[in-house]
């Protein structure tokens, strides 16, 4: 008997890992599971539309897209009574306000729940897309800080600054859409439609380009026919949706030893927008394996380059307050915390909201850059410090020698870099502060008049605990296929005894053990018990030799002495190799070696 064919194009990971465990015994259909939402759902289900799937099923929005792009038929997985629930039991561990949002699939579940158990909570239907945004806005203006959506609302609501707890489809509502599939399909055949090329179109000389039509499909592109499957035709595809969506933005990426700018506008062309991208490519500052400058860009923060665990615990709070108002300005910024407590992720928050929001966002590690490397980066005409209009992160400022920061605040006071480029920096405060640290703080804070945030450890932040814990188990749950509802009160009680010696680090991977671990829909206080005890918060009193492992390597140990004293030193690399006895560039090259591991 013929197999049937079923392509599955999931808007988040759960979805696809619970229809991939139940489909995977099967011997009567073939199916092919795809993650996209909206209109990178949309894109796959074009682009594999030509395999000859009878069926394709996905959720809600994107669905709904894919629908409207394709032929072959497609089957809504749907969201359930329970599917709703789940989302506000844990929302309750939520400290702020909440909403209900999203379209009827959504709220009216919670309506009958609402009705049926005298809930008390706050319901908004969305009538169609273009209301999504304008409508999560004024919410967040009413003071509600979270929200409990679809994929589309969550996205939305993360570019507004709100958090959110994506409302999954549990797995009676993907085996149900998956039975309704089978029964669906039909022996027909999709039919490819021949497509004319767009033409008279004007481009800047030397530069490729590509045009893709209104519904997604690439019309023409002056790429040569055997660069289809290249990793620069990749890196267009992967931000496809998000040209289509909104123009003049500008994208950087490195491939190889080249860093490719891609630049989109939109044109109309009897009334039908088209996208052109243009394509310009530059000689790189290093070679692609040097992690000592990355560049990222707004889009890949809801993949790969941003974990957003500790976008969510800035975003709870007081923390995320300063943060919303600090990045509406373009003034500089120096954020300072101890070790772990998310330093990195304010300053992407800072980028993703901020006025540079569509051009790329550099970051600067001031530890994997030696002397010969900051002379290149101050003088090449291909530094980033050339660009206008981007967001420039300069991480581990304290690292720096004082050669190197010298030759920063020279270049500083010579060029327009802080009024051109949003500049943002970042410094280790742990124990006493260094008379170097304190010299260039003093430089950003008073010469370069940045503004600061300072970033509390988590010990002082105890009181936002369950909310940072909520968002983290969304998170996991959207990634995992779990559907863990929060922690019982005894179990959070034992979370803000802790004293969270390595902050954020800790917590997340914390929280992350006890998802994993848990089967029940709350995680008890004897699994938090049990894993808390594996911890062992360092005294100051204890048996050095108790700091190390001495079952590993002499180089993992003497790389773990030579990272805590390069702690201790509030990330100078010049005075920990004088305290360790051994030249910075020996200690450049350790820490690049296993920066590269």
């Amino acid at each position: 008997m013929k197999k049937i064919k079923i392509l599955v194009v999931a808007p988040y990971q759960g979805m696809a890992q619970s229809i991939t465990e139940m489909t995977k015994d099967r011997d009567d259909i073939e199916v092919t599971v795809q993650i996209g939402d909206l209109g990178t759902g949309q894109r796959i289900a074009q682009e594999l539309a030509h395999n000859n799937y009878d069926v394709i099923i996905s959720r809600g929005g994107t669905a709904e897209m894919i629908r409207q792009a394709v032929e072959t038929p497609v089957v809504e997985a749907s969201i359930s009574v329970y599917d709703v629930l789940r989302s506000i039991k844990m929302a309750e561990s939520y400290s702020g306000k909440f909403v209900i949002a999203g379209f009827s699939g959504i709220t009216d579940c919670a309506k009958v729940l609402r009705d049926l158990l005298h809930y008390d909570m706050n319901i908004v239907t969305f009538q169609s897309t273009e209301e999504v945004e304008p409508t999560l806005l004024r919410l967040k203006n009413q003071g509600f800080s979270l929200a409990l959506c679809d994929v589309i609302g969550s996205t939305t609501a993360h570019k507004l600054g709100m958090n959110s707890i994506l409302i999954p489809s549990g797995r009676e509502s993907i085996e149900t859409a998956l039975n309704e599939a089978i029964k669906l399909v039909q022996s027909t055949q999709y039919i490819h439609k021949q497509k004319d090329l767009f033409q008279s179109i004007l481009t800047e000389a030397d530069n490729d380009f590509m045009i893709y039509s209104p519904s997604g499909s690439l019309w023409f592109s002056s790429l040569p026919i055997e660069d289809i499957h290249s990793p620069l035709f990749h890196l267009v595809q992967s931000y496809q949706r998000a040209f289509m969506n909104v123009p003049n933005q500008r994208i950087e990426r490195q491939l190889d030893n080249q860093i490719i700018t891609l630049q989109n506008r939109h044109l109309f062309y009897e009334n039908e927008k088209y996208t052109v991208i243009t394509i310009s490519k530059r000689s790189a500052l290093f070679n692609s394996e040097d992690t000592s400058i990355s560049i990222y860009n707004n889009e890949t923060t809801t993949s790969n380059d941003f974990i957003r665990y500790y976008n969510s615990a800035n975003s709870v709070g007081d923390i995320g307050t300063i943060i919303e108002e600090y990045s509406k300005l373009n003034l500089p910024v120096l954020i300072l915390g101890e070790v772990g407590t998310g330093k990195d992720k304010a300053a992407s928050l800072l980028y993703e909201h901020g006025p540079y929001e569509k051009n790329p966002f550099y970051i600067i590690d001031c530890a994997l850059i030696n002397e010969k490397k900051w002379s290149t980066l101050i003088n090449s005409e291909n530094s980033p410090l050339n660009n206008i209009h981007t967001t420039i992160y300069i991480k581990n400022v304290g690292a720096l020698s004082k050669t190197q920061f010298s030759k920063l605040t020279t270049y500083l006071e010579q060029s327009d870099l802080a009024r051109q480029n949003r500049l943002i920096f970042s410094l280790v405060t742990e124990g006493e502060t260094s008379a170097e640290a304190a010299t260039i703080r003093n430089y950003l804070e008073n010469h370069l008049s940045c503004l600061t945030l300072h970033l509390p450890p988590l010990r002082d932040r105890i009181e936002d605990l369950p909310s940072i814990a909520t968002l983290y188990i969304d998170r996991l749950n959207t990634l995992l296929g779990k559907q863990i509802v929060g922690f019982d009160p005894d179990a959070m009680t034992l979370m803000q005894k802790f004293p969270w010696p390595h902050n954020l680090d800790q917590f997340q991977r914390i929280i992350k053990e006890l998802v994993v671990t848990t089967k029940t829909p709350y995680i008890t206080l004897a699994s938090t018990e049990y894993v808390l005890k594996q911890e062992s918060p360092v005294s100051t009193t204890a048996n050095p030799f108790s700091l190390f492992d001495l079952n590993q390597t002499l180089d993992d140990i003497n790389y773990q002495i030579i990272h805590m004293v390069l702690q201790e030193e509030n990330m100078n690399k010049e005075r920990t190799a004088k305290r360790l006895g051994i030249s910075r560039s020996t200690l450049w090259r350790i820490l690049k070696n296993r920066s590269d591991q």
